[in-house]
């Protein structure tokens, strides 16, 4: 009996292990779990290096009218005409690197005097030495609109000024407060001042701020140096934001300068051919960017290039003798810049601001007619009738004319229309028309 109760017992307890494992299996959905399968590896895009990407740079919307180069907004400033000293004890001379247009004209005892004009740029701490003026350099000066900047001047040119009432800044007169004279020098050759000091003066002396400036016509898309090109766009940049090319002077004071001639003078005849072509090209001048009709500066360079390209020569150096052949300026094409290299008597002509040799994207040389006028060896310079002229530009020389109109600037023109201009600075070089225009320039091919 005992033993039958102990089977029962071990009966129910595999009865009751088994009902557990049945559970056990049925909570488990009656299946064995099996390990989790991994599938194939999802791999992320490569993503490829982030390039820099710069913006196309916008050409500059505007261009200064004197040098025909790109700038970011429009060239307002009225132009500062100095007279700068050009003995050799004022050479280094200081900021010349940074005029727009640089005159050389003879003065007495030949050695020349240099016309600065200075608009498109600023922060010129130092402009000089700065020196005496004479009729012809205001009637060029005021040809851009120019303050004349001066330190004195001839009887004449006084008279002219204060007949005249031209605004001026002169150091000896209404405006010694806004120069300096520099220490490392001896006087006269060591007058200075600033564009600042300058643009200072002319404001507090109420003079105009708004003129009309000229228009040259420049060659689309030509570089000069290491400056910015021009934009081929048709901006005139008026400082009283109209389209003009006139100057401010009245053409009215030019007497002295036109009735001079040389000893060895031009025939009426040859005075009546310049006056016909002056009237030729002034109209021509009309129609391509000169009084007051600015041309577009791609439609100038085709015109201009249809005209005169059969009357380039080569000319990588050209010598220039404007009295004293000890005194010889010399121009010499880098072709890499683009430039003509300015020199003196063979040695580099530099800025001592900058110790860099000055150069010009243009040279043009011009005659015209000089007379002696006094005992000191002053000057009557016609620079209003026209005459021969040669432009220097890339390494190659045009022949043609120089003209000027009434209220205008001199221009150069060849067979009747005016020629388009390398941006960057141009120098005119005035040299007498005796014994021959030709007689003072020698072009050669290094």
């Amino acid at each position: 009996m005992r033993s039958k109760h102990r089977l029962g017992k071990f009966a129910w307890r595999t009865s009751f292990m088994a009902i557990a494992a049945v559970l056990a299996l049925s909570a488990c959905g009656g299946k064995p779990q099996a390990e989790p399968v991994e599938g194939p590896e999802v791999q992320s895009p490569v993503q490829p290096p982030v390039e820099d990407v710069k913006e196309p740079v916008a050409p500059a919307p505007h261009t200064a009218p004197l040098t025909g180069l790109a700038v970011e907004a429009p060239v307002t400033k009225r132009p500062l005409a100095v007279m700068i000293n050009n003995a050799p004890a004022a050479r280094p001379q200081s900021g010349l690197s940074q005029a727009d247009i640089v005159y050389e004209v003879l003065a007495e005892g030949g050695i020349t005097r240099l016309i600065g004009i200075f608009q498109s740029q600023e922060g010129i701490e130092k402009i000089g030495p700065i020196r005496s003026i004479r009729p012809y350099l205001i009637r060029l000066g005021e040809s851009y609109g120019g303050v004349l900047v001066h330190a004195g001047g001839s009887p004449e040119a006084y008279s002219i000024i204060q007949k005249q009432g031209k605004q001026d800044l002169d150091e000896i007169g209404n405006a010694g407060a806004f120069f300096w004279r520099a220490k490392d020098r001896k006087a006269p050759h060591n007058l200075y001042s600033s564009d600042e000091k300058l643009r200072e003066a002319a404001a507090k002396m109420g003079y105009d701020q708004q003129v009309q400036v000229p228009q040259y016509s420049f060659l689309a898309g030509e570089l000069a140096g290491s400056t910015s090109g021009t934009d081929g766009t048709d901006d005139t940049n008026s400082t009283d934001g109209t389209q003009s090319s006139g100057g401010t002077a009245d053409g009215t004071e030019g007497a002295t300068g036109q009735a001079g001639t040389t000893d060895s003078a031009k025939s009426s005849g040859d005075a009546a051919e310049n006056t016909s072509n002056a009237e030729q090209s002034s109209a021509a001048a009309n129609s391509a960017g000169g009084a007051g009709q600015p041309a577009d500066a791609g439609n100038a360079a085709s015109e201009a290039g249809s005209q005169t390209g059969a009357a380039k020569e080569a000319a990588g150096k050209v010598d220039i003798t404007f009295l004293l052949n000890s005194y010889v300026v010399s121009y010499e094409y880098d072709e890499a810049s683009g430039t003509y290299k300015r020199s003196i008597n063979g040695s580099p002509h530099v800025d001592l601001n900058n110790n860099e040799q000055l150069e010009a994207a243009n040279v043009i040389v011009l005659g015209a007619d000089h007379k002696v006028l006094d005992d000191i060896g002053r000057l009557a310079v016609d620079v209003e009738t026209g005459s021969e002229a040669m432009l220097f530009q890339r390494g190659e020389v045009i022949r043609g004319q120089w003209v000027r109109a009434a209220n205008d600037a001199i221009r150069f023109v060849k067979d009747g229309a005016e020629v388009a201009l390398v941006p960057g600075t141009t120098y005119f070089n005035i040299v007498p028309n005796a014994p021959s225009f030709e007689s003072h320039v020698s072009i050669s091919n290094p």
